[in-house]
């Protein structure tokens, strides 16, 4: 065995541990980081700032970027990149230094829409999931329906809609991730539509939907409406009565498909009461406070009879002197 080596053999060896050298002290990212969607691609040609630019890689994984428009970069490296520009520019003949460096930081361009407290257009840091944005929009009202999230987002060029029910991933026990944000994505919490809804209208502060939970009552409603008991205060005689007649609320509610008119004394069962006593709702029913008739008052029904006495007086009054 030759103990001495060849000059042949000796470049061979030192360049495989310059080969090595360099391949530890490059970074791993440089090596193995790939384009996604969402990356932000700042690429400089030296000496021509025309084709400087910072470009976000689009869903469908092409650039905004004349020299490379249509080519899906997604899955590529930088110096792939940087090799494609290189043999795109030759034919502009040109041989500048070209740099394409991939940012680390995916930031999601996204709306949250519908019944939220904050609708608005936002920028986040990904990865962002579909909760965390509903939160971030001031979650959803009253009104809005979670079970019934719409997500319009762009696929293949087009927009395309997806339903998520998140109610399924907050489930005792449930392991599910709500699912991610993607960039240009459109989130709308549309209205409940007669999902565990009863409407109070009439003589109350708020008139409007409410949500009834199992086992709720006509006064539990009434009391989300602020009915009578603090709303509606009117003026006559002297003294403030309340405008909604808790004697003759109407509920109209639904049974077997057809629908049922009753005539609720609320006023007697608080009197009594007897709170387990007053009629439960259900999804769909119509609750109205009539406004108090003047003729049922006590101060509408003294105030008539001391001006039939006063008027009665007068006329005893006056016989005498005549």
């Amino acid at each position: 065995m030759n103990k001495h080596l060849s000059s042949t053999q000796l470049i061979l060896w030192l360049g495989i541990l310059l080969s090595a050298v360099l391949f530890y002290n490059t970074p791993a990212s440089a090596i193995t980081t790939q384009i996604k969607p969402g990356h932000l691609l700042k690429i400089t040609v030296s000496g021509h700032p025309e084709f400087t630019v910072e470009v976000e890689v689009l869903n469908n994984g092409t650039i905004e970027y004349p020299l490379l428009a249509g080519i899906p970069l997604d899955g590529l490296t930088a110096d792939i990149v940087k090799d494609l520009l290189q043999s795109v520019l030759l034919r502009f003949e040109l041989e500048p230094d070209i740099f394409v460096i991939i940012s680390e930081t995916e930031t999601i361009d996204f709306q949250v829409l519908g019944e939220v407290s904050r609708p608005a257009r936002y920028e986040m840091e990904a990865p962002l999931n579909l909760q965390q944005a509903i939160v971030l929009a001031g979650s959803e009202t009253d009104d809005g329906d979670l079970t019934n999230v719409r997500i319009l987002r762009i696929e293949n060029e087009r927009r395309a809609e997806h339903t998520v029910n998140l109610d399924d991933y907050f489930i005792q026990d449930s392991l599910l991730l709500p699912p991610e944000v993607h960039n240009r994505d459109i989130i709308i919490i549309p209205r409940k539509i007669g999902k565990n809804l009863v409407r109070v209208t009439g003589s109350v502060s708020k008139p409007g939907l409410y949500s009834a939970r199992l086992g709720d009552n006509i006064l539990d409603m009434l009391q989300q409406a602020q009915s009578g008991f603090t709303a509606q205060l009117q003026y006559r005689a002297g003294n403030y009565y309340l405008a909604g007649d808790l004697k003759r609320v109407i509920h109209i509610t639904y049974v077997n498909g057809k629908q049922v008119r009753n005539v609720v004394n609320v006023h007697k069962f608080i009197q009594q009461g007897n709170y387990q006593d007053i009629p439960n709702v259900s999804p769909g029913d119509i609750i109205i406070v009539p406004q108090q008739a003047e003729w049922r008052d006590v101060w509408y029904i003294i105030n008539r009879l001391t001006t039939m006495m006063t008027l009665t007086l007068t006329i005893v009054a006056v016989t005498r002197i005549f």
